[in-house]
């Protein structure tokens, strides 16, 4: 079984809050929150926690947040949260962190909600309770947040909290998935590969993993290589290349991603790709293999030259 948990973002943390401090001084920030501006609150613990504008101040951080999160605003409630959770300027207290995200999440905060369902499932400040972190998870789900989806498949596929059901673990998958989540594109070629909740499809499970090893490393793609290799489908447990039904399919991907590995360095995908090349391929393979080998690497080397 796979469990994977919902690894929440601190709004304090998160890298787009640069762009807040930036638009104001910390010195405005200051006067701002002293008169009680609940944002510029919030922002000036922001800036402490990161240092950002101001040397990094925990024990600042956690002033702010509190003074922000007290008048309701759910931002601030998020972040003082995270900072009880994580110990930061304050001595870690699961209970605290549990209250403060609940009361953003009840304000719709998603990150918070994530945050509060990824604490009710691991039983942590509060008893394990899986249908309480169901709820909250599907509540972020719904706004379209990936790894909510992601744990919300993770629950159908092995019935936590909910009676196992695997096509809504596929439709929680797939929308994780389609967003780019590596972990929900993973489980969902699982799901293919062995046939739950719908027919046994190899090739479709192996296109998942490709989105997978796409967005990796050459490691990633080399295990690509030897998991196409490994497929094959001999008679009889041997080797006879005149009698295997799918080789050409197989062949042709995994000497692909095998020669993209070794174009990044990888030795032992070389050397694997030039047995499989010398051993089993026909020439018209290996010029279609050579062929997508070359559209995957400059489709790897594209997104890695615009992230």
């Amino acid at each position: 079984m796979r469990f994977l948990f919902f690894l929440f973002s601190l709004i304090l943390l998160a890298s787009e809050n640069s762009s807040y401090i930036a638009a104001q001084s910390v010195d405005q920030l200051h006067q701002a929150a002293e008169l009680g501006n609940v944002e510029a609150q919030w922002k000036l613990g922001v800036a402490y926690a990161n240092g950002h504008g101001v040397e990094e101040n925990d024990e600042e951080a956690l002033k702010w947040f509190q003074l922000a999160a007290e008048q309701g605003l759910a931002n601030a409630q998020y972040s003082l949260g995270g900072v009880y959770y994580n110990g930061k300027g304050v001595q870690k207290n699961d209970q605290e962190a549990l209250k403060w995200f609940q009361l953003a999440a009840e304000q719709g905060h998603a990150h918070a909600q994530g945050s509060l369902g990824f604490m009710y499932y691991n039983g942590e400040g509060t008893p394990q309770n899986y249908q309480e972190a169901m709820k909250w998870w599907k509540l972020t789900a719904e706004q379209g947040h990936a790894r909510a989806q992601r744990n919300l498949g993770v629950m159908y596929e092995n019935g936590h909290g909910v009676p196992e059901n695997y096509q809504e673990a596929l439709n929680w998958y797939r929308r994780a998935a389609e967003q780019g989540d590596t972990t929900a594109q993973r489980n969902l070629g699982n799901m293919y590969d062995n046939g739950k909740g719908v027919p046994r499809n190899e090739q479709e499970a192996m296109r998942w993993y490709e989105l997978i090893a796409e967005q990796g490393d050459p490691s990633d793609r080399y295990s690509l290589g030897m998991e196409y290799m490994n497929k094959r489908q001999f008679p009889n447990d041997g080797d006879d290349y005149n009698h295997c039904s799918d080789c050409n399919y197989f062949n042709v991907r995994a000497y692909a991603w095998l020669s993209v590995a070794a174009m990044e360095g990888h030795q032992l995908a070389f050397a694997q790709q030039t047995s499989l090349r010398d051993s089993f391929m026909t020439p018209s393979q290996i010029i279609e293999a050579q062929n997508l080998s070359t559209e995957i690497f400059n489709r790897i080397l594209s997104a890695n030259n615009n992230p």
